[in-house]
């Protein structure tokens, strides 16, 4: 099993080292032109231009990770590329999809839906701080009462599509998961995400299904109290999965967390990550 995970990661991050390098030469480019950044040495610039490059896309090749384990864990067939739990009358080939999509005859992009929605986070927002601080009131449990029943209201001839970053179905019920690198998002961007979630959660139109804000780590450190200012908008900790928790949810049983971050580790080193980040940051100063 660990074989399996180890071989996952080495697959999905050659791919973006690969992609790394291919665009690497350009990128760097664009930063030496910053006369901000003229005073700082070459090698200080590459780093930046590496670990900027590796941020905006690790998300995605961890992504790819997380659905392939969950499927290990739960089997392909709960974790579809298209999620389609009320078995819709659609013709999508599954080989055209990227990531995964819920069907869903719910009309999703509706002003009056999407109003709703808007409206029942902010009438559930946390409030007060310290002793007084009350936690938001959207949990699995209003939301099945509240907006569950949208899906009936909403409801078309139509199918619609709507991308969700991980959706998987444990055996009893289905969980849908948006899905962050640490979660560190600003206080205008948390509403949007929400609702995102919320959407697509309406979208299923089924009563077992969970709604979670995930991250891939804890941006606060593993073990720590997670901060973020999703939590303004959503109940903490019930409607979350943060680091380990969102991990330990879809390894396969007898893999810890603790144990994928080994494997993620041996996995790097296989592929020789820091010997190949080097090699680019040196290619590119004797080039300029």
């Amino acid at each position: 099993m660990r074989d399996k995970i180890k071989d996952i990661v080495i697959d999905e991050f050659s791919k973006l080292i690969n992609l790394i390098e291919s665009d690497f030469e350009t990128n760097y480019k664009k930063k030496v032109n910053n006369f901000l950044l003229s005073q700082m040495d070459e090698r200080i610039t590459a780093s930046m231009v590496f670990v900027s490059s590796f941020e905006s896309k690790s998300g995605f090749a961890i992504e790819a990770c997380a659905k392939r384990i969950a499927r290990i864990r739960f089997g392909d067939e709960n974790v579809p590329s298209i999620v389609n739990p009320r078995e819709l009358s659609c013709d999508i080939d599954p080989s055209t999809v990227s990531g995964q999509i819920v069907v869903t005859d719910v009309d999703t992009y509706n002003a009056d839906l999407r109003g709703r929605i808007a409206a029942f986070r902010a009438h559930n927002e946390a409030g007060g701080r310290g002793s007084k601080r009350v936690e938001s009131k959207t949990t699995q449990d209003t939301i099945k009462a509240s907006l569950l029943p949208l899906s009936e209201k909403f409801k078309t001839d139509r199918i619609y599509t709507k991308p969700v970053d991980l959706a998987f179905y444990d055996g009893k019920n289905w969980n849908i998961c948006e899905l962050k690198a640490g979660g560190d998002l600003d206080s205008s961007n948390a509403p949007s995400n929400v609702e995102k979630l919320l959407t697509i959660y309406v979208d299923m139109g089924i009563e077992n299904c969970k709604a979670y804000f995930a991250t891939l780590y804890n941006k606060d450190g593993e073990g720590n109290v997670w901060k973020g200012a999703v939590k303004k908008h959503l109940n903490y900790p019930s409607m979350f999965l943060i680091g380990s928790d969102f991990w330990n949810k879809i390894l396969p049983n007898g893999i810890t967390f603790d144990d994928f971050s080994d494997i993620y580790k041996s996995a790097l080193e296989e592929i020789d990550l820091n010997q190949r980040i080097n090699r680019m940051i040196e290619l590119c100063i004797k080039e300029k």
